[in-house]
């Protein structure tokens, strides 16, 4: 097998939206790889609705700032699924994957679904490399999440907020309630002092039935030579530096410090010179995100200055745009909608009616907004499409932008 079809295949599963609501069906094929779930060494978890990406980026850098290897499962990717599953930041091979996906193949009596997949391949490929540490990102809520067949050294909780509500619940108590079910016994549990009050309640009530201790963390302030930039950024770091000191405690404080500044995901309020231009690129694509991308572009002097304040933005499907769209006409002036996807995206004209003003389609392939900065964001599906066709050759800005 090829690694294209092994993607074809994978993509062909993506139609089932990589949910089963059932965690019992993956045992048999877990017993048949020989339960790699088992064969971790120390492994840490975290759910949450914003947030989970940028925790795993902080606790990955910073143990291998501690001469640790790392394992991290993450999702989505942004440009080749190869992304998702890593050592130490690095993707695993296309022949990897492919030979992942072959043996976990033949496991697969019981129609799994994309996601499912991809977790048990992960899991295989930790045991065959067994790297110091695991940290697995959820996919999508917690409770019955592929990732939580794992018994990890702690759990981590990042913020909660409304999205995809059709499949987690339309409050945050019952949000909450999901995310909360990576919750397990002998599990200590980190979460935020900015979490809101009942989402706090919740994950206090599930590790009291658990009898396990729950560490609230206050945000720390984000450094301007860090590469991850946002004061949201603050919240995530909190949470990676007490789940580090939890997994590992003999990590030092000068390896947290480069740690912190090292950490990069891509797409998370990235600032990019390119052609001339500043590109703030933020793949924030839920009403959590948007408001806290709002807070982010007010403190840049830079944006908040511009006479023209063009966006760029695509919104997926499942999301629901009278929420989406008034945050998104809050960040800037000018608009461009970007149709990434047959498939996946809302067409233009479902958008068009709720813009008073014009409203330009652009495509992947157009040349962006003639103006000294454009702010990119939505989808992550766009971000990723973004960086395969151009970004992986954009220069990086480390420092905040004034």
């Amino acid at each position: 097998m090829k690694y294209k079809d092994a993607i074809s295949q994978l993509q062909t599963m993506a139609i089932k939206k990589g949910i089963d609501y059932r965690l019992e069906h993956l045992q048999k094929p877990l017993q048949a790889l020989g339960n790699p779930q088992h064969a971790l060494n120390r492994s840490i978890h975290v759910a949450g609705t914003n947030g989970k990406g940028s925790t795993v980026a902080f606790l990955s850098a910073i143990f291998q700032e501690a001469g640790l290897r790392v394992g991290t499962f993450t999702s989505p990717h942004l440009e080749s699924y190869t992304e998702r599953i890593a050592i130490n930041a690095k993707p695993i091979a296309t022949t990897t994957f492919t030979a992942l996906f072959e043996q976990c193949a033949q496991a697969m009596t019981h129609g799994l679904t994309e996601f499912e997949t991809l977790t048990l391949m992960a899991l295989v490929h930790f045991k065959n490399e067994h790297p110091d540490i695991c940290i697995f990102e959820v996919g999508l809520g917690g409770r019955l999440d592929a990732t939580n067949i794992i018994q990890p050294s702690c759990s981590v909780i990042t913020q909660i907020d409304y999205d995809h509500q059709a499949i987690l619940g339309q409050t945050l108590t019952e949000i909450a309630g999901e995310k909360a079910g990576i919750i397990k016994k002998n599990t200590p549990v980190i979460t935020t002092t900015t979490q809101a009050q009942e989402s706090l309640d919740v994950i206090y009530n599930v590790a009291n039935k658990h009898q396990v201790p729950v560490y609230t963390q206050d945000p720390i302030a984000v450094q301007k030579d860090w590469q991850l930039q946002g004061a949201h950024q603050g919240v995530n770091a909190s949470l990676a530096v007490k789940a580090a000191k939890l997994v590992v405690p003999t990590v030092t404080a000068q390896q947290i410090k480069q740690g912190l500044k090292t950490a990069m995901i891509w797409g998370r309020f990235s600032q990019c010179e390119y052609n001339n231009q500043t590109l703030i690129i933020d793949g924030a694509h839920n009403d959590q995100g948007l408001r806290l991308l709002q807070t982010n572009l007010a403190n840049l002097t830079s944006w908040a200055t511009c006479k023209i304040q063009p966006v760029v933005f695509g919104i997926h499907r499942s999301k629901d745009l009278e929420t989406l769209i008034p945050k998104i006409k809050a960040l800037g002036n000018t608009f461009y909608y970007c149709n990434f996807d047959a498939d996946f995206a809302y067409p233009l004209s479902s958008i068009v009616p709720y813009f008073d003003e014009e409203l330009k389609a652009i495509s992947l392939n157009d040349a962006l907004p003639n103006n000294d900065m454009v702010v990119i964001t939505g989808s992550l599906y766009l971000i990723g499409n973004l960086y395969a066709k151009i970004c992986r050759n954009w220069a990086y800005k480390v420092s905040i932008i004034s």
